[in-house]
């Protein structure tokens, strides 16, 4: 009978032992995004939880488990890595000086140069050490008079010579009639300007 009292007296401060003491190392554990709230986490218990700036949850997931070898998933966060310098825009630049380095979210915005226009939004972003955002310049296009006067046409009325994207240009002969082939309204197309031709 005594040593019965005795087995059973060990079995319960065996099992006290056990759920406080891994509870309570559990608990005192300093993962990111756990909030304790002054309680213990027993064995199998679930915590819902959020990662701190610059951390994510690994794989995507919102609660962590109570385990005998510490919260599952293990890591709960990840830092997220930064990104380096964003690239280049051809015919382009940023507006501001870049860096080395860029924190997630973190945006950067470009510009193009002059008379060339810009496709798609200025900014690129960081994410998840990734640069994402798609822009272009545009060429503009140069109305060049020697090539005019190969194809007997000068421009309808004075104006400048350079033209930016999707602007539209008018022609006429210097002599001779148009052949027809390629109308005397031409509008350019990042760079590239058909000319008519005219001939007597």
């Amino acid at each position: 009978m005594v040593r019965a009292r005795f087995r059973a007296k060990v079995l319960i401060y065996l099992f006290i032992y056990l759920f406080y003491f891994d509870s309570a190392n559990l608990s005192k554990t300093n993962f990111y995004g756990i909030a304790p709230g002054g309680t213990r986490q027993k064995l199998d218990d679930t915590v819902r939880y959020a990662c701190i700036s610059g951390y994510k949850r690994k794989d995507g997931v919102t609660w962590a488990t109570c385990t005998r070898d510490g919260w599952e998933p293990n890591p709960l966060c990840q830092e997220i890595p930064p990104c380096g310098i964003p690239p280049a825009l051809e015919d382009g630049d940023t507006k501001t000086a870049i860096k080395e380095h860029y924190s997630h979210n973190e945006t950067i915005e470009y510009m193009c140069q002059s008379y060339y226009i810009m496709e798609g939004e200025p900014y690129k972003t960081c994410l998840y050490g990734e640069w994402t955002g798609h822009m272009r310049c545009l060429r503009p296009c140069i109305v060049n008079e020697d090539e005019m006067r190969q194809h007997n046409i000068t421009l309808k009325s004075s104006g400048t010579k350079y033209l930016v994207h999707d602007e539209i240009i008018e022609f006429r002969c210097t002599r001779g009639l148009s052949t027809g082939t390629v109308a005397m309204r031409q509008r350019c197309n990042s760079g590239v300007l058909v000319l008519p031709t005219c001939r007597e």
